[in-house]
């Protein structure tokens, strides 16, 4: 499927039609594709390089029920991993889950017996995240919007709407489809909102991105800075492990998850997990996007070792 036959225009909006997720059609979108379209290039131009070294691939993966494109983060993963995609599932090593869509009531059945990741990464619903953030951490984000007195947060439970607003609780009747979470005051100053983007590679954590957004778009995903940070300098070994548990729990191998630190007690929430990463955020340097993608296809290459050799499963 073409690119363009993924999207449709409505208005001024840009629909994925798989999703229904909208994208406003503004100059700060054209200059993200231009971003994304340049680095696509830059990636191709060190998978050129390798390919005419003859370097053999590390393994080959084929991805179902679709193929990710090229502004996914585990496409320009499998080029920097030397990990050929195929479309040919007999002749793979891996498969990978991947559908941009979260919910399924059971995992999708893989092509062949061989390893797959993601596949038990069906249910990505934010009541989902909330209830096995809970259970992993210990205190909760979700909120019963009935008994709630004060400020909360209400948004949808399909991933990518960024349609989080402020509400005033108690609700005498909540909205179906959505859930209500704790406001947490995610600033380091009490202006700028910083979400720690972190990726999720074997239950590794290669780094993290800060996000920055201004208040009045707090909810959205236009970010105004991001940099890449030592995944140490944010989140301390402990908090580390009990994200990489969440991880496992929710049966990602490869993905995305959003930490919010609330600012008044400290104390970091899980409010979202992503299994089809976009990336690397546009808002990034050039010269950082090349190497976060290097980093986590470091990671994507031990994982893919640790699971060909039989030692992963």
């Amino acid at each position: 499927m073409s690119l363009f036959g993924e999207f449709k225009i409505n208005g001024n909006q840009l629909v994925a039609k798989e999703t229904g997720v909208s994208i406003p059609l503004t100059a700060g979108f054209a200059r993200d594709a231009l971003s994304i379209a340049s680095f696509v290039w830059l990636v191709n131009g060190v998978r050129a390089s390798r390919v005419l070294k003859r370097r053999a691939p590390r393994a080959r993966i084929s991805f179902y029920p679709k193929k990710p494109r090229s502004f996914y983060a585990i496409w320009p993963v499998c080029q920097l991993a030397d990990v050929k995609i195929t479309d040919n599932h007999h002749e793979a090593d891996l498969h990978f889950y991947f559908e941009d869509r979260e919910f399924l009531t059971a995992p999708r059945q893989a092509p062949t017996n061989r390893p797959t990741f993601n596949v038990g990464c069906y249910d990505i619903r934010k009541s989902v995240v909330a209830r096995v953030f809970e259970e992993t951490f210990g205190y909760a984000l979700a909120i019963d919007p009935v008994t709630w007195r004060g400020l909360a947060v209400e948004k949808s439970e399909g991933n990518g709407r960024h349609d989080g607003r402020i509400i005033d609780c108690p609700l005498a009747t909540p909205q179906r489809d959505h859930v209500y979470q704790r406001l947490v005051d995610n600033t380091f100053d009490g202006r700028d909102h910083i979400d720690i983007r972190t990726p999720i590679v074997g239950g590794k954590i290669p780094f993290v991105y800060l996000k920055r957004r201004e208040p009045s778009l707090r909810f959205t995903n236009d970010n105004y800075r991001v940099d890449l940070v030592d995944a140490d300098a944010m989140l301390s070994i402990d908090e580390q492990a009990k994200v990489v548990d969440f991880a496992s729990a929710m049966r990602l191998d490869f993905g995305g998850i959003d930490i919010l630190r609330d600012r008044n007690d400290g104390r970091i929430y899980i409010v979202d997990a992503n299994k089809t990463d976009m990336g690397p955020p546009s808002a990034l340097k050039s010269n950082e996007k090349l190497k976060a993608m290097r980093g986590l296809a470091d990671a994507f290459s031990s994982l893919v070792d640790k699971t060909v050799n039989g030692a992963g499963r």
